[in-house]
């Protein structure tokens, strides 16, 4: 499981100046397929990338498993990490005065770090949204007010009737 950073060509040729950093322009973004020019989906964070922000990257290297991608409509100091095959997107900013005092790859690892903080935090979340009570439907709702019937509404009366046509079917 690699990670992915997207960020303006500036930025891109800061990171760069790593002692780990080697150059890898990876694959053509398009690919002829009978006569017509389409996407290519070999790289599947360059097309996932693509259908989502209607923007072509083009790979300048990597770091280790870490991709570097250059996205020419990104003007500013905006860095996006993409994290897990999911493509868990973290924003950050490069921070000049943190590189000047410690150095390009104390600061990509800095992000690192808080890319793996974060998305442990973003899981601990959704496992406790998950465990969170769903409200309730009101069954008689449907009778009372039929305009004001949520789905959880209908499904409380739709369990009601079943369980109702259980029971008469028992005293047969």
């Amino acid at each position: 499981m690699g990670l992915h950073v997207v960020s303006g060509f500036h930025t891109v040729s800061k990171f760069k100046e790593s002692i780990y950093f080697r150059i890898n322009l990876g694959l053509s973004s398009t690919m002829d397929k009978n006569g017509k020019r389409t996407s290519n989906e070999r790289d599947k964070f360059a097309a996932f990338y693509n259908s989502v922000y209607k923007s072509t990257i083009y790979a300048q290297g990597h770091v280790g498993d870490i991709k570097f991608y250059t996205d020419h409509y990104v003007k500013d100091n905006t860095i996006a990490v993409y994290y897990t095959d999911s493509f868990e997107e973290f924003l950050f900013e490069w921070n000049e005065n943190f590189v000047q005092a410690k150095g390009v790859d104390s600061f990509l690892g800095h992000i690192l770090i808080n890319v793996e903080e974060q998305y442990e935090e973003r899981v601990k979340n959704e496992e406790l949204r998950k465990l969170e009570d769903k409200p309730k439907g009101n069954a008689d709702m449907i009778t009372m007010n039929p305009g004001a019937v949520s789905y959880a509404d209908l499904k409380a009366y739709l369990d009601k009737k079943q369980k109702e046509r259980y029971k008469n079917n028992e005293s047969i």
